[in-house]
């Protein structure tokens, strides 16, 4: 069992030093991938906000340019003359 053992020994020797390494190595690149999307993250929430902005003053322009409240006011005023008459 002394062969055995001195084996798994120089194994560990050899080997647990390039897997600490490499253990380092990996958790690394983790937090350097964590803070890239992180990044991409809030530059994607930042568009998001400026799209919704632009979405919501060019709805508003719209309904402006439409006069809705005015047809609806014309069209219901209509309808109420029509049911007076009926």
């Amino acid at each position: 069992m002394g062969a055995v053992e001195d084996i798994r020994k120089a194994l560990q020797d050899v080997v647990a030093p390039d897997l600490k390494a490499l253990q380092v190595e990996v958790k690394e690149g983790f937090a350097s991938v964590e803070k890239v999307a992180a990044i991409r993250h809030e530059l994607l929430l930042a568009e998001l906000r400026t799209a919704q902005v632009i979405a919501e003053s060019r709805h508003e322009a719209i309904l402006r340019a439409l006069d809705i409240d005015k047809r609806l006011e014309r069209v219901e005023a209509r309808q109420a003359a029509q049911q007076a008459t009926v």
